[in-house]
């Protein structure tokens, strides 16, 4: 155990990570992590034949951050609306159309979209027999949602485009760790004034991540096979859409220990995706990290 820790430390170092053998103080929690599976977050109708089941948010002492998981029944829609934040959408199953304004745009699974602040937009099941699912996701715990589109003053200070398109089949793709493979969603700096960032992980078996820590919220849905989490000692296996979320501060990890890929949406509450590798230990032994 101790020489593959001691490996796994020593990766993390050489691939030029920020890297300490503890958490600062400075960054200390105050608050644990919840991992809430499909069926125990809230539940919100939104038009007929759609609704959201929010599974990060205030509702679990999440800061600067709101995930969720938004069905659309075989033809419905989530008709026209518009939100004063930004918004992230990505497609997990099925066919659907992002119609933002005077703007179309047909997504495939695993494709990402960012709308604007007070762009009016709406998502359609393409499908008159078979359900469409997204991933959506707020820079706030409590989002806000107005059907109106009289006031332009929302948008007025955001240049166009009105939304940020990410093709899963041409996105540019990253090693993260060992056999996991990345796609960055969005950040500031592919989002201009964006203060969330987001994307997807696909973990091969034996896939996994160092111990880690951030200086903000994290929320990370399983949207493929099965995750193990390691969060200071404590153990959680997730899958169907279960979602984690991480404050700051608290280090965790994710392994794949099957022999299926495993695949998740991650999405954190600040611009960048800023991490801080701390020595396995940290993540594997109650006490240790705090």
């Amino acid at each position: 155990m101790t020489l593959a820790i001691d490996k796994i430390n020593q990766a993390a170092i050489d691939a030029g990570e920020t890297y300490r053998a503890r958490p600062p103080e400075s960054m200390r929690p105050f608050r644990n992590e919840v991992m809430v599976a499909i069926g125990q977050g809230i539940n919100q109708s939104l038009d007929p034949g759609t609704t959201v089941e929010w599974l990060v948010g205030h509702q679990i002492g999440a800061r600067n951050l709101a995930t969720g998981i938004l069905t659309c029944a075989p033809s419905a829609a989530w008709l026209d609306h518009r939100h004063p934040h930004f918004a992230s959408v990505t497609l997990l199953q099925g066919a659907a159309t992002l119609r933002a304004e005077s703007q179309e745009y047909d997504l495939q699974p695993l494709d990402n979209a960012v709308i604007l602040p007070g762009v009016t937009h709406a998502l359609v099941n393409n499908s008159s027999h078979a359900t469409a699912v997204f991933h959506v996701a707020y820079p706030v715990a409590t989002p806000i949602t107005s059907r109106w589109n009289q006031d332009t003053s929302m948008n007025a200070a955001f240049a166009r485009p009105k939304v940020y398109m990410t093709r899963h089949a041409t996105a540019s793709r990253y090693e993260a760790s060992a056999n996991a493979s990345f796609i960055n969603y969005f950040s500031d700096s592919l989002v201009p004034n964006i203060p969330m960032c987001g994307g997807y992980g696909l973990f091969a078996p034996g896939g996994r991540l160092p111990a880690h820590l951030h200086d903000f919220d994290e929320s990370i849905c399983i949207v493929q096979g099965s995750a193990t989490c390691w969060v200071e000692g404590r153990r959680y296996t997730m899958g169907d859409y279960a979602t984690a979320l991480q404050p700051r501060g608290r280090v965790h990890y994710f392994t794949n220990d099957t022999d299926e890929p495993m695949a998740m949406v991650w999405v954190y509450a600040g611009p960048t995706a800023a991490r801080l590798v701390v020595d396995e230990r940290c993540g594997i032994e109650p006490g240790v990290a705090w």
